[in-house]
């Protein structure tokens, strides 16, 4: 190689000299061939294209199902519960329950101190109007009496024993309804005021998911749609719509909503927050196209069809959207020969055949 550059070096101003000239030949020819091989190799590609078509895959299009889902966050709980608050402000005493509890109505669940001074004033009050009543009650039989005193007597007492049940439901707080304790708010020593809440019973006859749909939205839910809620290792929790609100949460700005659920997920716990999908529009006889399926220019949409052996645009008029897939409303029909694979390399009224089909 060092005495072939050194030959052409020292024939470098020698213009005239036949090797000079015979290289020069040379290279030119080199590249005139290496540029030829690669026409001719690319003319036979697109000779093969031109007489055996383009090769593509395709899916013969069916009319199916379309339903478009809009997810919102929901509050999970009971359909029927009920939440007990203190009456009175003590500190807790005994607590019978845990959470998961079974429970009957009017069950003992939290106990306060006896020891609380309206129970015991009252406690006194009731005494002393049992004591009045029966010396009232002797004399009225004695005719020591008038049977208005005797009737004013009786009263008292009733009104007596009145507010001791009132203070007994303070301080021994009972479950307002069958069901399950999901919620638990105090413990032993816990020292609570007057309003603040101290156990939830929720029935499982049925449970129910409140979220908020926004004004855009609102005119797409309708009661009786499905509802589900997604159920981490298993299958979605299905219900129904129950309740649309027409009227806007001035706060929120937005619109209530309730969807019902019939019986109990193991992996649902009244009082969860979940993401429940609304089934918002549905079309049981649709045209559904996937996205790949088809080719953007712009705004507008097409997609390719075979017929007769030549791959055909055909644009389209989408209607609503779910997620990668779309339904189309106009430009394909039911039975067409679509394009699925290759449609963003075919032209219209392109030589195509079926991959598979030809060798």
């Amino acid at each position: 190689m060092k005495s072939f550059l050194k030959f052409i070096k020292s024939q470098t101003y020698r213009w005239n000299s036949p090797a000079f000239l015979f290289f020069c030949t040379g290279i030119f020819l080199y590249s005139l061939i290496g540029c030829s091989k690669k026409d001719i190799e690319a003319e036979s590609m697109e000779q093969i294209y031109s007489r055996q078509g383009r090769p593509v895959e395709t899916r013969t299009v069916k009319a199916e199902e379309f339903s478009l889902f809009i997810k919102y966050p929901a509050e999970y709980r009971s359909r029927s519960q009920s939440t007990a608050y203190s009456k009175i402000g003590d500190v807790v005493r005994q607590v019978n329950v845990k959470v998961g509890d079974s429970v009957k109505r009017d069950q003992i669940i939290v106990l306060f101190s006896q020891d609380n001074t309206t129970y015991q004033q009252t406690k006194i009050q009731v005494e002393n109007a049992v004591t009045s009543f029966r010396r009232m009650e002797k004399l009225y039989r004695e005719s020591g009496v008038s049977k208005q005193d005797y009737d004013n007597a009786k009263t008292q007492l009733n009104v007596a024993r009145e507010n001791l049940r009132s203070i007994e439901e303070m301080i021994q707080v009972k479950s307002p309804i069958d069901g399950i304790i999901t919620q638990l708010n105090v413990r032993v020593s816990s020292n609570v005021q007057p309003g603040s809440p101290l156990f939830t019973v929720s029935n499982q006859n049925g449970y129910e998911a409140s979220f908020y749909v926004l004004p855009n939205e609102i005119g797409d839910i309708k009661a009786g749609e499905k509802a589900f809620i997604e159920v981490t290792g298993s299958d979605p929790f299905e219900g129904r719509v129950a309740e649309v609100s027409m009227t806007m949460d001035p706060m929120i700005r937005a619109f209530p909503v309730k969807a019902n659920f019939n019986g109990n997920s193991n992996m649902l716990v009244s009082g969860m927050h979940v993401d429940l999908s609304v089934q918002a529009y549905t079309n049981e006889n649709a045209i559904v196209l996937s996205q790949k399926e088809m080719v953007r220019n712009g705004d507008e949409w097409s997609a390719y069809i075979v017929k007769n052996g030549t791959a055909l645009k055909r644009r389209l008029t989408l209607g609503r959207r779910q997620g990668l897939l779309y339904e189309v409303l106009s430009g394909i029909e039911e039975g067409d020969e679509l394009i699925t694979n290759g449609a963003q390399q075919v032209v219209d009224g392109e030589k195509v055949y079926v991959a598979g089909e030809k060798a």
